[in-house]
């Protein structure tokens, strides 16, 4: 028999009163900084989607606002020429009406000017708000589950390459002749680019005006926001990004068209 003293000594019993304490190990999740947003917004906008999509919308939106801001409001002195034509179109328009006098076009190219100057400031944030809630009402047309919050962060995001645009804006009026920049269109990257805007028909200029290749840059992020935030199939997310391209011609082809019954 073999002696007490010899046997295997088996461990204590647990206390099962007695909490098991959990390894001290706290997951973290790996954060990228802002500033990358804005760079992989380029080259891999779903990333940045997928990753902020239940993020702020309103820290993006100031970012853009405030750089194109900064653009615009440095870069007015170049741009001159474009302006100057297009408020002569304007001011060409109102010589029409017999009731309105060179005082009255005087005091409309004050506002003008300064809509021309102080516009991208104040519109730029506003326009964000309003392309984010359009993104969620197209995003219900196509069976998305996107939410307000995530739309509005799509919007904010998709309006980076309209930065791009402002500087190249910007370059051209350095570069190009006075005389080229007799209107908006003419620093297009679009088929309009290559119309004489005094003399083309207005709706014609606004419908070719939409192959921007700006304007289509910012309607495939929001196609890809749809597609990332909202859970739908490729498919949808295209027919997302038809839709977003029809509804934002709307509001131009109004104008040309007011503008064409009134000539």
């Amino acid at each position: 028999m073999t002696p007490c003293c010899c046997r295997a000594r088996l461990p204590p019993y647990p206390d099962l009163t007695r909490p098991v304490s959990e390894p001290n190990v706290v997951a973290t999740a790996p954060t990228t900084p802002l500033w990358e947003d804005f760079i992989d917004i380029f080259f891999s906008p779903a990333d940045v989607f997928r990753r902020r999509e239940r993020g702020s919308w309103l820290v993006p939106l100031l970012i853009v606002s405030v750089i194109i801001g900064i653009i615009a409001f440095t870069s007015r002195g170049v741009l001159q020429p474009v302006m100057d034509a297009e408020f002569e179109k304007v001011a060409d328009t109102m010589r029409k009406n017999p009731q309105i006098t060179e005082d009255m076009i005087a005091k409309a190219h004050g506002f003008f000017e300064f809509t021309s100057t102080w516009g991208p400031i104040i519109l730029t944030p506003i326009s964000i708000m309003v392309v984010g809630l359009m993104t969620w009402l197209v995003a219900k047309m196509v069976d998305a589950r996107q939410e307000l919050n995530a739309a509005m962060v799509v919007a904010a995001y998709a309006y980076v390459p309209r930065v791009v645009q402002f500087i190249v804006n910007a370059v051209q009026g350095l570069v190009l002749s006075p005389d080229q920049l007799n209107g908006v269109v003419k620093l297009s990257f679009s088929p309009a680019r290559f119309l004489d805007p005094a003399t083309a028909n207005a709706v014609v200029v606004q419908i070719l005006n939409r192959f921007d290749l700006f304007t289509i840059w910012v309607t495939v992020l929001l196609a890809v926001g749809v597609y990332v935030t909202g859970r739908v199939s490729k498919q949808r997310a295209v027919v997302a990004g038809v839709l977003f391209w029809i509804i934002g011609a709307i509001p131009a082809l109004l104008g040309a068209l007011s503008q064409a019954a009134k000539a």
